[in-house]
């Protein structure tokens, strides 16, 4: 979540992004636990908290959700703002084109150890799913700036993740059917909600 200052009263509004895909074999078979299959998440550790989290930041004043989520993961996970201007022209094309559909995973509060009693962060999650295992694969991870690094984790074993986020990833594994290791998320004590409406540019 760069860019996020929990300094204005009330929620300060923010974007996460969920992109998904299924693990799969050497030979391209989807992965299966206990007769699931098994996802996995692009994750960015982040500067400072050294933990790993779902990419995604502050939705400026005036910005649309759908752009905000767009413009968050080039940054956090693409390294969009230090590339060429012809690789960013690229990279604008590739998330336009695979980020025309969404699912809202998760809205609401977030447990973000920023928040203060005057102020907090409450974001909207949505979730991009590559079925295929191509189209996002093509993405060029890359960290810079408040990202440390990026990669792609797999969904297996029980998550302990920046913020609330792993109850995010529960969510994405719940609406997508996949085997959900998350049993013990870190936090218990607020009350979150979810929807399944879709997110379109």
């Amino acid at each position: 979540s760069s860019g996020i200052n929990a300094e204005y009263g009330g929620p300060n509004h923010a974007a996460d992004t969920v992109v998904t895909r299924w693990h799969r074999a050497a030979d391209g078979s989807i992965t299966k636990i206990d007769n699931k299959p098994v996802l996995e998440f692009v994750a960015i550790l982040r500067a400072g908290a050294n933990e790993w989290a779902i990419p995604g930041g502050r939705v400026k004043p005036n910005e649309r959700v759908f752009d905000a989520i767009k413009r968050e993961f080039s940054e956090d996970a693409l390294a969009n703002l230090a590339r060429p201007q012809d690789e960013q022209s690229k990279i604008s094309e590739m998330l336009s084109e695979h980020f025309n559909l969404g699912i809202t995973i998760y809205k609401g509060y977030i447990d973000d150890p920023r928040n203060t009693d005057n102020a907090w962060i409450e974001t909207i999650a949505v979730n991009y799913h590559d079925s295929t295992g191509v189209s996002f694969s093509k993405f060029p991870l890359q960290a810079e700036g408040s990202s440390l690094g990026v990669q792609w984790i797999t969904i297996d074993q029980n998550l302990d993740l920046y913020a609330n986020h792993e109850w995010i990833i529960e969510k994405v594994c719940y609406h997508r059917d996949a085997y959900n290791p998350i049993t013990e998320p870190k936090r218990r004590n607020t009350e979150l909600w979810t929807t399944t409406s879709t997110v379109t540019s």
